[in-house]
């Protein structure tokens, strides 16, 4: 790994405020997430769920690091925390109406008297720096019936899909430049793709 992409990779925020900050935004959504699959909202389920959060949190937090929603200079503030909620608020309805259209795709191609799949594999890489990038969108594809992330290593996806026509946001970079908005990636472009039937072709 060279030294320009070390300077890229997310660190642990150093100081009092900056750790309890990052403390924080790692307890809070873990929390709410206890809430909302409890469903016990007594003070011993509360206060058990907050411990339990808590100490996930505190042996953990250094894992989710890459997570954090830091600057392009990997700097924990109030405006980045701010900008990447905003980014992913906006970003989670447009893909919930992707694989609500991918669902009736598929659902019209397995009842369709011929069935007409066509079945391709699509390469292709991106410019992420974040890890975290790299995953949300590696199950964006997956969620999104039709098409399937069935690798990822190092920017690079292999993507297996139904039909091509499945792909037509990633080959053109709209779904890799909405993910680069929620971490403040740097812009991405339509990525240089691939697409066969084989792994050879793909390679």
């Amino acid at each position: 790994m060279t030294n320009k992409e070390n300077q890229n990779i997310p660190k642990v925020p150093k100081g009092k405020i900056a750790v309890l900050f990052s403390l924080l935004l790692q307890f809070v959504p873990l929390y709410a997430l206890w809430l909302v699959l409890s469903e016990h909202y007594q003070p011993f389920y509360l206060i058990s769920g907050a411990l339990i959060c808590g100490f996930i949190v505190f042996f953990n937090h250094e894992m989710f690091a890459d997570f954090l929603p830091t600057d392009r200079n990997s700097m924990l503030t109030m405006q980045s925390a701010f900008r990447t909620a905003f980014n992913l608020m906006k970003y989670l309805p447009w893909l919930v109406f992707q694989i609500i259209r991918d669902n009736l795709l598929v659902a019209y191609l397995v009842i369709h008297p011929k069935m007409p799949i066509d079945p391709r594999l699509l390469s292709f890489k991106t410019g992420y720096h974040r890890s975290a990038s790299q995953v949300i969108l590696a199950n964006s594809i997956t969620l999104s019936p039709g098409t399937m992330t069935i690798l990822l290593e190092n920017n690079h996806y292999l993507i297996h899909a139904l039909i091509p026509s499945s792909c037509d946001n990633l080959t053109s970079g709209e779904t890799q430049a909405r993910v680069a908005k929620i971490f403040n990636e740097a812009p991405e472009k339509a990525p240089k793709s691939v697409c066969g039937y084989t792994f050879e072709e793909v390679e």
